[in-house]
């Protein structure tokens, strides 16, 4: 996976949406320089008790683009930076999500 995003990590431009001094859970992003691709990361430390459903809404993005998430289904650019990206629900400590995120055509 590494060489298949490098070029995008490298000369991308990066968004941290969540700080990781500020609570258990950070996140950044990369979003190519024409928009038309994205890598988000999310990382949460510590488990919590009944945690409630969250959203990570993100930067970057053209708006008036539709964007496929792998594994995930086709979303407005616009709707992921007001509306975000469900966090899913998954229990335990150390937990990591990853999601690619490629233009489509309307």
């Amino acid at each position: 996976m590494y060489k298949d995003v490098r070029r995008l990590v490298q000369f991308g431009t990066f968004y941290r949406l969540l700080s990781p001094f500020e609570g258990n859970e950070t996140a950044w992003m990369f979003v190519s320089e024409d928009q038309s691709e994205a890598l988000v990361a999310y990382f949460r430390v510590l488990a919590e008790a009944n945690a409630p459903l969250s959203h990570l809404r993100l930067k970057g993005l053209d708006p008036s683009q539709d964007y496929e998430i792998e594994g995930l289904g086709v979303y407005g650019g616009d709707e992921l930076m007001y509306a975000g990206v469900a966090v899913p629900h998954r229990s335990g400590d150390f937990i990591s999500t990853v999601w690619r995120l490629k233009t489509v055509q309307r």
